[in-house]
């Protein structure tokens, strides 16, 4: 099966085919065998060339939230008429949510600071992992929600960034 995902502006197919006890992952090219085993609902440990990882997948309508060694990667599902469109520029008020049960280990950025396009923002920590998420825009924190020390839930909206 194929997915078409936007990360950003830039689009991604990834192919996705069991065979012979594995999954085969087609991506930018590049071809992998990955062991796999489902740990619980949404997280799962994988091999791939002999290195393990965990990954957490949290999926909201289009939006996908992929949790991978300590880092967050935000996705939407892209259909093809979509893909047809010319890319748009990502504006306005954007709000930086949890992407999982966590707690707030370093809060980088203060209300009314300026921030660059994947400049961070926020640390959080979960299963025992350290994830920096980054702002999606360019702009300015326009509020902060959370203190060093918070344990927030799954989707808690931590900061906004306005580009306005």
């Amino acid at each position: 099966m194929t997915y078409t995902f936007k990360i950003f502006d830039q689009i991604y197919k990834i192919t996705l085919e069991e065979e012979e006890g594995q999954l085969r992952v087609e991506l930018d090219g590049g071809s992998y065998a990955v062991d796999f085993q489902k740990i619980e609902d949404n997280l799962y440990s994988f091999l791939i060339d002999g290195k393990s990882s965990t990954m957490g997948v949290f999926r909201k309508g289009k939006k996908v939230q992929v949790f991978l060694d300590g880092d967050l990667y935000e996705l939407e599902a892209v259909s093809e008429r979509e893909q047809r469109k010319t890319s748009h520029i990502v504006s306005g008020i954007q709000e930086i949510k949890s992407p999982m049960p966590s707690r707030v280990v370093k809060v980088l950025k203060g209300e009314g600071d300026e921030v660059a396009l994947d400049e961070g923002l926020i640390v959080v920590e979960a299963m025992k992992m350290e994830s920096e998420l980054k702002s999606p825009i360019a702009g300015k924190v326009k509020s902060v929600m959370v203190k060093e020390g918070d344990a927030v839930e799954l989707g808690t909206v931590l900061l906004v960034v306005s580009s306005e």
